[in-house]
């Protein structure tokens, strides 16, 4: 496929680049060589190999799921603002 000057003009217009005829034209033949590489590709012989969804498939680290108390709420009993369960702040609504 090539690229001519309205191709290039339209794929700036809607990526939202101000291109000068010079960038155009080098624009133009760099996506030729960007799709000849693909073409490239695309020769590869890839029957039998599983679908990718991520280059790192060692999936997540699992820890034991069990429920605790977390250590900071014996220091929120002891703070001033601690009643009744909760923390009370200054009112910043008036």
């Amino acid at each position: 496929m090539t690229f001519d000057t309205n191709n290039i003009a339209k794929l700036a217009l809607l990526a939202r680049l101000a291109l000068s005829e010079k960038e155009m034209e080098r624009l133009g033949s760099e996506l030729e060589r960007i799709l000849e590489m693909v073409k490239e590709l695309q020769k590869v012989d890839v029957t039998g190999l599983k679908p990718m969804s991520h280059a790192d498939d060692r999936g997540l680290p699992l820890r034991e799921d069990v429920a605790y108390t977390p250590n900071g709420r014996k220091n929120l009993e002891q703070s001033q603002g601690y009643e009744d369960g909760l923390v009370r702040v200054p009112k910043i609504i008036e």
